[in-house]
């Protein structure tokens, strides 16, 4: 007997070693996501109503500049998945050196714009609103480290990293609360929080050196591209809780917006898949049958999602608002799995068109949610449907939208693919 594998036996090898990164991965972001729904949990009981207010508006400013830091993690995954030969130590740098580059920018920018976030939030602490610099810089930091990492198929360290993300914030950022709630101590928990990954992410990628001011620029315009296209996801992807708010009455919105924490659930539980196949995907721009390998895996679990709702529509009900706020809704959790699940489909498509470089992924997008924006206002603007039959068919028009935007974009990349020199 030879030791090794057989030819016969590689392929099992191989669905084993991934399954086993899998689980690695899916259970460190599952941790950080849980962590950080903690953390709200914990404000949402120690906080008054009008500090969590508060809160919960600058947690959204974090939400929208993080952006960035997925543009850079986006940006150095592509870049070191593709990258062949020697000097990935230098290439390793220059991720790392533009994502300081582009915190400092960032933290630059927040603490500028203070008095406006002050205003425009109605919220009197200064130190509360500042804190918002070093945490976003943090966070910026973080994704270069994660690009490095993912690109590099270090799946271990990028799960601790992601595991250090949701047990700082809730260790830290709960714990403050608990010692003192007030919104200053949650956001000094925060910024403590998110300092944590960055300073084990750089003992992690120590060594890295060799980066130009040119190979430095390079990265940040790649991430601005990635930036820019991701921007366009999470907008269309969070536009119908705006909608609901502005077109259907107080009732049936408070009703679509405990709807979406489900949809959330669902766009975020496969995200780890994405992790895994965004590399080979860069490596491979245009594999078709890698892309709906990942799709199938996408949309296997919101099938699994879409089954476990229509089984216990009433526990989902109470474990997102509680049967006697939220009874009406029960019916109806399936249709909000449905389009946490398509978003999810149309996500996985959008970071394919960023790992193959597709610059009109963007243009669709926004197009995308200009015609999401004229059906709604249509349909229920002019009172065609209304009450509880208005949330059904705005859920139905995201889920529609989500899905028709998945396959024009999954089309325009087979034929920019089948038009590659190479193909």
């Amino acid at each position: 007997m030879t030791s090794g594998t057989t030819p016969a036996s590689a392929p099992k090898a191989k669905r084993l070693a991934f399954l086993r990164r899998a689980t690695v991965v899916a259970v460190a972001m599952a941790i950080m996501n849980v962590a950080a729904y903690g953390f709200t949990l914990i404000g949402t009981h120690r906080l008054a109503p009008e500090q969590f207010g508060a809160l919960t508006a600058l947690l959204g400013l974090l939400l929208i500049g993080n952006v960035a830091s997925l543009g850079l993690q986006a940006a150095g995954a592509r870049q070191l998945a593709t990258h062949s030969g020697a000097g990935a130590g230098a290439l390793s740098d220059t991720m790392l050196k533009a994502g300081n580059r582009a915190a400092l920018v960032l933290t630059a920018v927040c603490l500028v714009l203070t008095p406006v976030f002050m205003w425009l939030l109605h919220i009197d602490s200064v130190v509360s609103i500042v804190l918002l610099a070093p945490t976003l810089g943090c966070l910026t930091v973080m994704g270069a480290q994660l690009g490095v990492l993912q690109g590099s198929k270090r799946w271990t360290e990028l799960a601790v990293i992601y595991t250090l993300t949701g047990v700082g914030r809730l260790v830290l950022g709960g714990g403050a609360l608990l010692v003192r709630p007030t919104l200053d101590a949650a956001m000094i928990g925060l910024a403590l929080g998110a300092a944590v990954p960055i300073i084990v992410g750089r003992w992690v990628l120590r060594g890295s050196t060799g980066a130009t001011k040119e190979q430095i620029k390079t990265v940040l315009r790649e991430a601005a591209f990635g930036t820019h296209t991701l921007l366009a996801f999470f907008v269309i992807a969070n536009a119908d809780v705006l909608f609901a708010r502005a077109l259907l009455d107080g009732t049936d919105s408070g009703y679509y917006a405990a709807g979406v924490i489900i949809a959330k659930a669902c766009l975020f539980l496969p995200q780890f898949v994405i992790v895994l196949v965004f590399p080979t995907l860069a490596q491979s721009p245009g594999d078709t049958q890698r892309l709906r390998k990942a799709i199938a895996a996408v949309a296997g679990l919101g099938v699994c999602t879409v089954i476990g709702t229509l089984i216990l529509p009433d526990l989902v009900v109470a474990v997102i608002g509680g049967a006697d706020k939220y009874a009406p809704l029960g019916p109806y959790t399936w249709l909000f799995a449905v389009s946490g699940s398509a978003y999810a489909v149309l996500q996985l498509v959008v970071y394919a068109a960023i790992a193959q470089q597709e610059k009109r992924a963007a243009l669709g997008i926004w197009i995308g949610l200009v015609v999401l924006a004229a059906a709604a206002g249509i349909v229920l603007g002019t009172g065609i449907a209304t009450g509880l039959n208005g949330v059904k068919v705005l859920v139905a028009m995201t889920s529609t939208c989500a899905l028709l935007l998945s396959a024009v974009l999954a089309a325009g990349l087979h034929r920019q693919a089948a038009g590659s020199p190479q193909a």
